[in-house]
């Protein structure tokens, strides 16, 4: 079985959304039984953004006891927090003689900011060099397959570009990875359909927020701006409610047999027969139905955090024995 890697930094008090779990933790818990997988919290990362100390404890804790909701299990899966692994910031002071700055002006992060009329020498060089964090995050466990999306396809490339410029100097010590871009996994929409979901805009919903919180962001929700009244005929693919329902495939998981058909409901908002509120209180009903178990096993989690520490201890103890392998490789390649 191939070596599987993926990481979610916890950049957000809210934990995650419906694009997290689509894009990522769906996808991840489905791996499980496809690889050897090693799944992180990169808690590093936050640091480009969150710099209250007691955030990004509570982010960190937080997103680690979601994925545990979710069915990540830490007995068949290498699941840590990435500051509990020094091997990962030691590898990457070391492979950043690898890379030049022009190929790091290069990346998107960087040159996103640029075009926010940002100054070059007001950008933080964490987020500069967090192409190299996340290379260091994947070469530190001989990772062979790296999921990720297409927006973050750009920074596993570069990373195999390191790992073969320092192969070329010193042998054979680091594994190229292969890039998995999950075409499969849709880019999710912000409740406002103009931007992908994103915490920092708050055109998210997030998945453990209160039931008000859910509610308060659904009943948000985009719908067609030509559709002035109930019995107005409305086009589905411009109520944002409709993209999520087909995201969720309604109708496979949808148990409420006293709720319509999604082709039934899309044919009546065709014909103006069906108003946009009684859609969004569908999509909340079946929202909280979705994620019910996910929702409830938190909340039983987040009760003993002596077992959730001692599953992290667990989880860094299992990943600092790949990762000190790669290191001591590594160390004497290159001589120290």
């Amino acid at each position: 079985m191939k070596r599987i890697l993926s990481g979610i930094t916890p950049s957000s008090t809210k934990g995650l959304h419906i694009g997290n779990y689509l894009g990522m933790v769906k996808p991840a818990v489905g791996l499980q039984s496809e690889g050897e997988c090693y799944y992180f919290v990169a808690n590093l990362h936050a640091l480009n953004t969150v710099y209250e100390p007691k955030d990004v404890m509570h982010n960190t804790f937080n997103i680690f006891i979601e994925y545990l909701a979710f069915g990540i299990d830490p007995i068949k899966t290498v699941f840590y927090v990435e500051s509990d692994i020094p091997e990962i910031p030691y590898l990457q002071t070391i492979i950043n003689n690898a890379v030049t700055v022009a190929e790091l002006k290069r990346m998107h992060a960087y040159k996103d900011k640029l075009q926010d009329n940002v100054s070059p020498d007001s950008i933080g060089f964490g987020m500069f060099s967090y192409p190299m964090l996340m290379a260091a995050d994947i070469l530190a466990f001989d990772t062979e397959i790296v999921p990720v999306g297409e927006d973050q396809a750009q920074h596993v490339e570069i990373t195999r570009d390191i790992a073969r410029t320092f192969n070329n100097r010193y042998g054979d010590i680091l594994v190229v990875p292969e890039l998995s871009v999950q075409k499969s996994v849709a880019r999710v929409p912000g409740i406002f359909g103009d931007k992908k979901m994103s915490k920092s805009l708050g055109n998210d919903i997030p998945i453990f927020g209160s039931e008000e919180e859910v509610k308060k962001q659904i009943m948000s929700i985009k719908t067609d701006p030509a559709r002035i009244h109930p019995s107005d005929p409305g086009d589905p693919k411009k109520n944002i409610a409709f993209t999520y329902l087909d995201l969720l495939n309604y109708d496979s998981n949808n148990e409420d047999d006293s709720l319509p058909k999604l082709s039934e409901m899309k044919e009546r908002y065709k014909k103006g027969t069906i108003g946009d509120v009684e859609i969004k209180k569908i999509l909340y009903s079946f929202f909280l139905s979705y994620f019910a178990d996910s929702r409830a096993k938190k909340h039983e989690l987040a009760k003993d955090t002596n077992a959730m520490y001692e599953l992290r201890m667990q989880g860094a103890e299992k990943a600092r024995a790949t990762a000190s392998k790669v290191i001591d490789r590594v160390k004497k390649a290159v001589g120290v």
